[in-house]
């Protein structure tokens, strides 16, 4: 969800902080005062392409600041640990504008790509996830949730690609097999003369570490020794004579008896440790030769790790390794076959997983597209036509087999899916990217966002000109579907139809003042008062008067 966005000399807008909350976002204001700024404001701010134009006359950078919310899935599916994005990018007149996500330097391509994931925003300047072809099949996949049948797909194609992989490697190695094989020898032999164990190296270190300090040790063990047990003063003594005095009085009263199991148990714990200290002091002795030789060990093993350049623990496994590979290597060719049988009986299970999942995709398609007309009806586009394709493109070698044919594949399946739409009787049907009409397109998605109820994984969508071509009737009609989509999503949405207007959850007003000898924008969230003033202005065109503030209020009040 987008929290805030931060506009810095960008055109007419000096400076302006704009905060958002969830449902629907609406944003009115008179012709000219640059409401749809905000929306190019957003669009910059996610990678969209910047212009110099775009700075403020007199200054030498804009800047544009968006701060988003994430929710717990949104974290996971980003891989992000923090559910708080914000993005910052700079235009300079001189030089390139400069890009930070999350305070850290990035690139224009990595911003886009983020941002895509964050926004869907459909308007005079289009930040279209949805007219993206390549995200068809993730809309459909996300209507027909298709989880289980998609991770079926993705696993076996996993499995098949890992050994594929190894039969062309094994392929591209048998020229250098033998020099390979050699090799391994060598490395065996190596390894075996210096046999290290596991947990060889970690040990000698502990022990090294005692060798070290001996001396030290050995006086804080006989420290500790004669404080506990050796001298006259020591612990042990001292709580005999506090046992001996709380027997004496146990004869005259219960409540020094119940001290004496726990002293006892005090000087069973003391005695402990002064056996320790007392054995733990003859074991630990300064012994320069063992530490000589655990030294040359710990170099021996680490020299080995670099050179193999792998920590211990991979050292030992690939040691392993190389001696599994060495006792293959007497029959190659019947490796080869089982290897060729292993990829026969994977590309099976990946082609009936592939199969299964298109089956469903074709079959969902049909109930998507049927809701899509339907709503596209609700939203004054009769008579509309909307068909998703899912086809299968033939390829020599593709992955998936079905009756004998290969056709194209991958984690995703083997289908292409496209959508094609025909929004007026006579004219062909094309598909959907090639849309032209900003007021049609934003209709459209409306239609198809209100169809996926949510299941897109798009966060925030935001709508410049959805109210193009459209009024009466029709304007509350689609007022209505973006406040139903508001429930799924956070909506933004630039109108100037008092019936879409006064559906809003939060209703902001773009102005436009003279400072200083020179016009700024403002943005601000309208209290309910001023909510009537801006309906009925929107009603009327121009002042409010009594019919269209009551006209307005009529409007507010049949929101409920």
């Amino acid at each position: 969800m987008l929290k805030s966005l931060h506009i810095e000399n960008f055109a007419i807008v000096d400076e302006a902080n704009v905060s958002f909350n969830d449902g629907l976002n609406v944003i009115t204001g008179e012709t000219g005062v640059g409401k749809s700024l905000i929306v190019d404001a957003l669009s910059i701010a996610l990678g969209e392409r910047a212009f110099k134009d775009f700075i403020r006359d007199g200054y030498s950078s804009a800047v544009v600041e968006a701060v988003f919310e994430l929710k717990t899935d949104d974290m996971r599916k980003l891989g992000l640990k923090t559910p708080t994005i914000t993005v910052k990018r700079e235009i300079k007149l001189q030089g390139s504008s400069r890009v930070w996500i999350n305070g850290r330097s990035s690139t224009v391509q990595d911003l886009k790509d983020l941002g895509d994931q964050l926004v869907d925003l459909h308007g005079q300047h289009e930040h279209q996830y949805l007219l993206n072809e390549d995200h068809h099949i993730d809309f459909l996949d996300q209507f027909a949730e298709v989880a289980e049948l998609k991770q079926n797909v993705s696993d076996t194609y996993a499995s098949l690609s890992v050994l594929l992989r190894e039969l062309n490697e094994r392929d591209r190695a048998t020229s250098s097999r033998q020099e390979q094989l050699q090799l391994y020898a060598f490395q065996l032999q190596e390894l075996n003369e210096i046999n290290p164990l596991p947990d060889e190296l970690e040990d000698l270190e502990k022990e090294r570490r005692v060798l070290e300090n001996a001396l030290t040790i050995s006086e804080l063990a006989s420290a500790l020794y004669r404080e506990a047990e050796e001298t006259d003063a020591s612990a042990i003594r001292r709580l005999n004579m506090i046992i001996h005095q709380l027997e004496g009085l146990s004869d005259y009263t219960e409540a020094a008896a119940a001290f004496l199991p726990e002293a006892l148990a005090a000087r069973v714990s003391l005695q402990s440790i002064a056996d320790f200290a007392s054995e733990y002091e003859k074991q630990v002795q300064s012994d320069p030769k063992r530490l000589g030789d655990v030294e040359s060990r710990i170099k021996l093993l680490n020299r080995i790790c670099q050179k193999y350049n792998r920590p211990y623990p991979e050292m030992l496994t690939y040691w392993d390794e190389i001696k599994d590979r060495l006792d293959k290597q007497d029959d190659p060719d019947w490796s080869r076959e089982e290897l060729l049988k292993s990829i026969d009986k994977h590309s099976d299970k990946f082609s009936e997983a592939c199969e299964n999942l298109s089956k469903l995709r074709k079959m969902e398609a049909k109930k998507l597209a049927a809701t899509v007309i339907e709503r596209l009806s609700h939203l004054g586009i009769p008579n509309a036509r909307f068909q998703i394709e899912v086809e299968q493109e033939l390829q020599e070698k593709g992955l998936a087999v079905l009756n004998s044919k290969n056709f194209r594949a991958d984690a995703s399946g083997m289908d292409k899916v496209t959508f094609w739409m025909q929004a007026n009787p006579g004219e062909p049907i094309r598909p959907l990217a090639r849309i032209a009409s900003g007021g049609e397109i934003s209709r459209i998605m409306l239609a198809i966002k209100s169809a996926m109820s949510g299941k897109d994984g798009i966060g925030t969508v935001i709508f410049d000109e959805i109210d193009t071509g459209i009024s009466g009737r029709i304007a509350r009609v689609v007022g209505r579907e973006l406040q139903a989509l508001g429930h799924h999503h956070q909506l933004i949405s630039i109108t100037h139809l008092p019936q879409i207007a006064s559906l809003a959850d939060n209703h902001f007003r773009v102005e436009k003042h003279f400072v200083h000898d020179r016009t700024v924008t403002r943005v601000r969230l309208l209290s309910q008062a001023e909510r009537v003033m801006e309906i009925a202005t929107l009603i009327g065109d121009g002042e409010p008067g009594e019919a269209t503030i009551e006209a307005a209020k009529e409007l507010l009040g049949s929101e409920e």
